[in-house]
């Protein structure tokens, strides 16, 4: 929860320093803050520490701040644009990686059963080992990130390039400024914002819930209930990247982001309706939920990079991230409020609901990708000067 909190009300400083101030700088400080707090975690390991960890926590979370949005930047910057989907997708599959490891490792070598001490000793070996990794990812921040190559990898890069020579004498707080107005009156934007935040907050909701659901029917299964929060995650390890490679080769921006929320959407109530008949299913249905929902991501940041171009990538990301947290929050409390007081069935009945909503809302996004007309419009120039 910490890690929502942190990021809403930092999302703004993060978009000004990775849109005005470039990549490097960005990724750097994330990767120091990351490094910074999981250096502290190494110290608070005493059960008499927690607010040390806390602390340590809320630092990592600020971090994230400044590295979520990275992925459809760097893509854009790097990337051509045969290459670009797959590329964010590639962004999001490491920071769900991130999110399975967790599953998978703290669970072996930290167990309840285990006396204290032992308990103790194993978290050191851990957080080490986080520390460790963390520092050897900033050194290589500092070493290898770029702002962005000599040459721009697409036309529609190297028209945004002119036009920031152009604006070299206007304050970096004004085009930036100027950047949020534009988007806030894009109502295609406003659209994508809106059912983002749905698809990512229900994702969201489930996997913050997902015990206190399936515990509801199998109340003896903890350790299948684990599996089933990997499977959620793996599945969108999956997911992430076959729908970033099907948006790359169909260029289908909308129809392709339409088709992956209302498998979501169908998921889900397919999820609700069978997690009664037996434990396995669940591992089926979660794995249609985690694949779609997550698949959706980086198409979801794609889809708003073509409706908002030139504004860029790092700050429409960075307000759809944070649109994310928002209904994650309002979600994971309504929908917990929901199953105390009516059951399991009710609380993922309201995800489905909004999931719908969420449907209607990508079927209204008009198809007007100024990214895409960008590139086109450069070739056609490009054609007819080799005619003359």
């Amino acid at each position: 929860m910490v890690y929502m909190l942190c990021y809403i009300p930092l999302v703004f400083p993060a978009m000004f320093l990775l849109e005005r101030k470039g990549l490097k700088l960005s990724c750097s400080i994330g990767a120091f803050l990351t490094l910074a707090g999981s250096i502290i975690k190494c110290f608070a390991v005493d059960q008499n520490l927690f607010y040390l960890a806390m602390t340590a926590q809320t630092i990592c979370a600020i971090g994230q701040a400044f590295t979520l949005g990275i992925p459809a930047r760097l893509s854009a910057l790097w990337f051509g644009p045969n290459e670009i989907g797959l590329a964010t997708s590639i962004g999001v599959f490491g920071n769900q990686l991130g999110t399975a490891i967790g599953f998978v490792v703290p669970p072996h070598l930290v167990q309840k059963k285990d006396p204290i001490d032992v308990i103790e000793k194993n978290f050191y070996y851990i957080l080490i080992s986080v520390a460790v990794v963390c520092a050897i990812f900033f050194v290589l921040s500092i070493i290898f990130v770029s702002n962005q190559p000599v040459k721009a990898p697409s036309r529609a890069q190297l028209e945004i390039r002119k036009s920031a020579s152009l604006r070299k004498e206007e304050n970096d707080f004004e085009i930036f400024k100027q950047s949020l107005l534009n988007l806030f009156k894009n109502f295609n934007y406003i659209l994508v914002l809106v059912s983002y935040g749905i698809n990512t907050g229900v994702y969201y909701s489930i996997s913050t819930l997902l015990n206190l659901i399936i515990s509801n029917y199998y109340q003896d299964e903890n350790e299948n209930i684990g599996v089933v929060g990997l499977i959620l995650v793996a599945s969108g390890l999956i997911g992430a990247v076959v729908c970033g490679f099907v948006l790359d080769r169909t260029k289908q921006f909308k129809y392709t982001t339409l088709i992956i929320y209302a498998s979501s959407f169908l998921a889900m109530i397919i999820f609700s309706i069978t997690i009664q008949i037996n434990i396995w299913t669940i591992f089926l249905t979660t794995f249609l939920l985690g694949f779609f929902m997550t698949g959706y991501l980086p198409v979801g940041f794609e889809l708003a990079a073509e409706v908002t171009y030139p504004v860029s990538e790092g700050t429409s990301c960075g307000l759809l991230n944070s649109s994310a947290q928002i209904f994650g929050i309002l979600f994971t409390h309504t929908q917990g409020r929901i199953i105390i007081t009516y059951g399991p069935f009710y609380g993922n009945l309201f995800l489905i609901i909004m999931l719908l909503i969420g449907t209607i809302l990508t079927a209204m996004v008009k198809q007007n990708f100024k990214r895409q007309e960008a590139i086109k419009m450069a070739l056609k120039e490009i054609q007819e000067h080799q005619h003359i």
